[in-house]
């Protein structure tokens, strides 16, 4: 004769200690969630490669304001500093601020492009002339959103109600050292390209 090893008493305390664990876990995934729905800092996510000489950053002083969920004119506050960590001048330098959780009506995300130089230095093989400024070896450019456009997206926002961005991505689009060489694309590919 078999003698069964769970006893109603037994299977009691199996059966609260599961219903406490349990319980436990939806408090902290809900004080998780309440936490994360009540955070009041903007995610800024750098998303520029480790190779490119640049060092990307938010103002300090304006670092606060702009990571704030509370303000709703952040775009106002925005500054990003880049300074060139390269032994080269650069001459044309093209970066992206994306707003993803912002899709426009073509199903791309909204964003602002920062660019510094001549529009020309898009093609590799142009060269610097006299009136040509760059950023030198060691110093240091502060983009600002444009007003035109602080303003055209105050209007996108109230027109289409749209909520503030909880995250901002920052990506290269181009860089340009006028001598030929630079990076393209979000995944700054080194140019002149290699053959494979």
């Amino acid at each position: 004769m078999t003698r069964h090893l769970q006893s109603p008493k037994f299977s009691r305390i199996l059966f609260a200690l599961l219903g406490f664990v349990c319980a436990v876990a939806l408090l902290a995934n809900a004080l998780w969630l309440s936490e994360a729905q009540t955070s009041s800092e903007r995610v800024v996510e750098f998303q520029i490669p480790k190779h490119v000489p640049i060092k990307v950053k938010l103002k300090k002083e304006k670092e606060k304001a702009i990571k704030d969920l509370r303000n709703g004119t952040w775009y106002e506050d925005f500054q990003l500093e880049v300074t060139n960590t390269s032994d080269k001048p650069i001459y044309f330098l093209s970066i992206w601020l994306v707003l993803p959780e912002s899709i426009n009506p073509s199903g791309r995300p909204d964003g602002f492009s920062f660019n510094f130089g001549r529009m020309e230095f898009v093609d590799f093989d142009a060269r610097p002339v006299p009136t040509d400024i760059a950023i030198q070896p060691g110093a240091t450019y502060l983009f600002e959103i444009e007003d035109r456009f602080q303003k055209g997206w105050a209007a996108h926002k109230q027109r289409d109600n749209l909520p503030d961005p909880k995250k901002l991505e920052i990506s290269l689009t181009q860089l340009s050292f006028g001598d030929g060489t630079g990076f393209n694309g979000s995944d700054a590919r080194p140019y002149p390209y290699r053959r494979n």
